[in-house]
Protein backbone atom coordinates (compact mmCIF):
# COMPACT_ATOMS: atom_id res chain seq x y z
CA UNK A 1 0.00 0.00 0.00
CA UNK A 2 1.18 3.13 -1.15
CA UNK A 3 2.05 5.93 1.91
CA UNK A 4 -0.91 8.72 1.68
CA UNK A 5 0.52 12.37 0.54
CA UNK A 6 -0.60 14.56 3.36
CA UNK A 7 2.19 16.70 4.43
CA UNK A 8 1.91 18.53 7.51
CA UNK A 9 5.29 20.17 8.16
CA UNK A 10 7.74 19.19 10.80
CA UNK A 11 5.34 17.54 14.02
CA UNK A 12 7.45 17.86 17.53
CA UNK A 13 8.06 13.88 17.87
CA UNK A 14 9.76 13.59 20.94
CA UNK A 15 12.43 14.95 23.29
CA UNK A 16 16.03 13.24 23.59
CA UNK A 17 15.75 14.11 26.91
CA UNK A 18 11.95 12.87 27.58
CA UNK A 19 8.95 14.85 28.33
CA UNK A 20 7.11 16.60 26.10
CA UNK A 21 8.58 18.86 23.23
CA UNK A 22 7.80 22.87 24.38
CA UNK A 23 8.06 25.65 22.09
CA UNK A 24 9.97 29.17 23.04
CA UNK A 25 8.65 32.32 23.36
CA UNK A 26 10.30 35.52 23.12
CA UNK A 27 10.69 35.77 19.17
CA UNK A 28 8.77 38.35 17.35
CA UNK A 29 7.42 38.25 13.46
CA UNK A 30 7.98 41.93 12.02
CA UNK A 31 4.70 43.69 12.22
CA UNK A 32 2.56 42.82 8.21
CA UNK A 33 5.64 40.41 7.82
CA UNK A 34 4.08 39.34 4.00
CA UNK A 35 4.64 35.89 3.91
CA UNK A 36 2.39 33.54 6.02
CA UNK A 37 4.04 31.18 8.82
CA UNK A 38 2.18 27.97 9.42
CA UNK A 39 2.73 25.64 12.20
CA UNK A 40 5.04 22.36 11.42
CA UNK A 41 7.02 25.47 8.92
CA UNK A 42 10.77 25.73 9.63
CA UNK A 43 11.61 28.96 10.32
CA UNK A 44 15.02 30.98 10.76
CA UNK A 45 15.77 34.57 11.90
CA UNK A 46 16.54 37.66 9.39
CA UNK A 47 17.36 40.83 11.02
CA UNK A 48 16.16 39.53 14.76
CA UNK A 49 13.07 38.71 13.32
CA UNK A 50 11.43 35.42 12.71
CA UNK A 51 10.59 34.28 9.22
CA UNK A 52 9.63 31.60 7.18
CA UNK A 53 12.92 29.34 5.66
CA UNK A 54 13.96 28.49 2.58
CA UNK A 55 15.36 25.41 0.82
CA UNK A 56 19.09 28.05 0.81
CA UNK A 57 18.94 29.08 4.26
CA UNK A 58 22.39 27.98 5.90
CA UNK A 59 20.52 27.22 9.22
CA UNK A 60 17.64 26.66 10.91
CA UNK A 61 15.60 28.29 14.34
CA UNK A 62 13.51 25.49 15.10
CA UNK A 63 9.48 25.05 13.73
CA UNK A 64 6.71 27.43 14.03
CA UNK A 65 4.34 26.70 16.72
CA UNK A 66 1.73 30.00 16.39
CA UNK A 67 1.58 33.25 17.13
CA UNK A 68 -0.25 35.83 19.84
CA UNK A 69 -0.64 39.37 18.32
CA UNK A 70 -3.20 42.24 18.52
CA UNK A 71 -4.92 42.92 15.69
CA UNK A 72 -6.11 46.34 14.45
CA UNK A 73 -9.23 47.18 16.66
CA UNK A 74 -7.05 45.86 20.52
CA UNK A 75 -8.29 42.34 20.53
CA UNK A 76 -5.47 39.63 21.66
CA UNK A 77 -5.09 37.14 18.86
CA UNK A 78 -3.92 33.56 19.67
CA UNK A 79 -3.31 31.59 16.04
CA UNK A 80 -1.36 28.68 15.21
CA UNK A 81 -0.55 30.38 11.95
CA UNK A 82 0.29 34.03 10.60
CA UNK A 83 -1.97 35.26 8.27
CA UNK A 84 0.76 36.69 5.79
CA UNK A 85 0.46 40.98 5.68
CA UNK A 86 -1.92 41.21 8.80
CA UNK A 87 -2.45 44.46 10.29
CA UNK A 88 -1.59 45.13 14.02
CA UNK A 89 -2.31 47.98 16.82
CA UNK A 90 0.08 50.14 15.96
CA UNK A 91 2.02 47.87 13.79
CA UNK A 92 3.48 46.07 16.70
CA UNK A 93 5.67 43.05 16.09
CA UNK A 94 4.62 39.45 16.82
CA UNK A 95 5.06 37.34 19.46
CA UNK A 96 6.00 33.98 17.75
CA UNK A 97 6.24 30.52 19.37
CA UNK A 98 9.22 28.52 18.02
CA UNK A 99 10.50 25.03 18.78
CA UNK A 100 14.19 25.84 19.08
CA UNK A 101 15.30 23.12 21.63
CA UNK A 102 17.95 21.07 20.02
CA UNK A 103 17.38 17.84 21.16
CA UNK A 104 13.44 17.81 19.54
CA UNK A 105 13.46 15.44 16.94
CA UNK A 106 10.44 15.81 14.33
CA UNK A 107 8.36 13.41 11.96
CA UNK A 108 7.92 14.96 8.47
CA UNK A 109 6.89 13.87 4.59
CA UNK A 110 9.46 12.95 1.96
CA UNK A 111 8.32 14.36 -1.10
CA UNK A 112 7.14 12.60 -4.09
CA UNK A 113 10.72 12.96 -5.91
CA UNK A 114 12.72 10.50 -4.35
CA UNK A 115 11.59 7.13 -2.60
CA UNK A 116 12.92 6.42 1.08
CA UNK A 117 14.94 3.68 1.32
CA UNK A 118 16.24 3.54 5.03
CA UNK A 119 20.14 2.15 3.93
CA UNK A 120 20.23 5.13 1.20
CA UNK A 121 19.10 7.68 3.36
CA UNK A 122 18.84 7.11 6.86
CA UNK A 123 21.65 9.21 8.58
CA UNK A 124 21.44 11.69 5.52
CA UNK A 125 21.00 15.34 5.40
CA UNK A 126 18.27 17.06 3.32
CA UNK A 127 16.90 20.19 2.64
CA UNK A 128 13.14 21.30 3.05
CA UNK A 129 10.99 21.27 0.32
CA UNK A 130 8.11 24.09 -0.78
CA UNK A 131 5.67 22.17 -2.90
CA UNK A 132 2.66 22.74 -0.94
CA UNK A 133 1.02 25.21 0.33
CA UNK A 134 0.08 25.28 4.23
CA UNK A 135 -3.84 25.74 4.97
CA UNK A 136 -5.55 28.73 6.33
CA UNK A 137 -8.44 26.76 7.39
CA UNK A 138 -6.14 24.01 9.85
CA UNK A 139 -3.05 26.37 10.28
CA UNK A 140 -0.77 23.48 9.20
CA UNK A 141 2.05 23.85 7.27
CA UNK A 142 2.88 22.27 4.22
CA UNK A 143 6.43 21.68 4.03
CA UNK A 144 8.20 18.34 3.44
CA UNK A 145 11.72 17.45 3.41
CA UNK A 146 13.17 17.06 -0.26
CA UNK A 147 15.64 14.19 0.14
CA UNK A 148 17.39 14.85 -3.86
CA UNK A 149 18.83 18.20 -2.07
CA UNK A 150 21.66 18.05 0.15
CA UNK A 151 22.84 22.06 -0.51
CA UNK A 152 22.53 23.16 2.70
CA UNK A 153 21.59 20.04 4.89
CA UNK A 154 19.59 21.46 6.97
CA UNK A 155 17.65 17.98 8.69
CA UNK A 156 19.60 14.90 9.31
CA UNK A 157 17.19 11.86 9.00
CA UNK A 158 17.26 9.71 12.26
CA UNK A 159 14.99 6.93 10.29
CA UNK A 160 11.88 5.59 9.21
CA UNK A 161 8.60 6.49 11.89
CA UNK A 162 7.45 3.33 12.58
CA UNK A 163 3.37 3.44 12.76
CA UNK A 164 0.85 1.96 10.63
CA UNK A 165 0.17 3.45 7.25
CA UNK A 166 3.81 4.22 6.50
CA UNK A 167 6.59 2.27 4.98
CA UNK A 168 9.61 3.07 2.97
CA UNK A 169 8.86 4.95 -0.35
CA UNK A 170 7.49 8.02 -1.95
CA UNK A 171 5.42 10.18 1.08
CA UNK A 172 7.76 8.51 3.93
CA UNK A 173 6.98 9.79 7.20
CA UNK A 174 10.62 10.21 8.93
CA UNK A 175 12.11 11.07 12.23
CA UNK A 176 14.45 14.29 11.53
CA UNK A 177 16.19 16.30 13.52
CA UNK A 178 17.76 20.12 12.72
CA UNK A 179 21.30 19.36 11.75
CA UNK A 180 22.24 23.46 11.63
CA UNK A 181 20.61 25.27 14.31
CA UNK A 182 20.62 28.84 15.32
CA UNK A 183 20.50 27.83 18.82
CA UNK A 184 19.44 29.58 22.52
CA UNK A 185 18.70 33.27 20.50
CA UNK A 186 15.49 34.01 21.86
Amino acid sequence: MANSDNPRGFVPFRHRGGGQPRHSDGYKIQAAYATALYTGDAVTLTSGFVVRAADSDTAILGVFDGCKYRASDGSIVFSNYWPASTATLGSEDVEAFVYDDEDISYEVQTDTGTAYVDATHKGGSYDIELDHAGSALTGQSGMELDLGDTGQTQFLILGLVDKPGNAAGTNAKVEVKIRKALLNLG
